[in-house]
């Protein structure tokens, strides 16, 4: 495995520790300052948006428990110091008042991009409900 891939690795389990927690500062870390993403039925998101979007969804989060967070990654394509990669997330959650589990699945194709102490980030995201 390349320096490249090995930087992107790192990025994925910070991603997958940070979700699993629902670290918001964390979860902010891993993208660029001009982030963008692009979720399923609402408009564009940008960092300082992404950033809220995090704490309401951890404040949320309080009354549901991770089971399962995984990133599966399809290809990933490095050019210098930005990469395209695609594939999927899939998970499961436990609610504490119900026990009810929900499980979701998301298509996702991130941009990522080398930043300056060498770690890489996410640039731009799509994604999409999987069927």
């Amino acid at each position: 495995m390349d320096e490249a891939m090995r930087g992107i690795e790192a990025l994925r389990r910070r991603d997958e520790a940070a979700s699993k927690a629902y670290d918001v500062k964390a979860l902010a870390e891993l993208w660029t300052p001009d982030a963008v993403a692009l979720p399923p039925g609402g408009p564009v998101k940008r960092a300082a948006e992404l950033r809220r979007d995090l704490e309401k969804m951890a404040t949320a989060a309080r009354g549901s428990e991770v089971l399962d967070y995984r990133e599966v990654f399809e290809e990933t394509l490095v050019f210098g110091d930005t990469a395209v990669e695609w594939g999927h997330i899939e998970g499961s959650e436990r609610d504490r008042a119900t026990g009810k589990v929900t499980t979701s699945r998301f298509h996702l194709m991130r941009i990522l991009k080398k930043v300056e102490d060498g770690s890489w980030r996410v640039h731009r995201s799509i994604f999409a409900p999987a069927g």
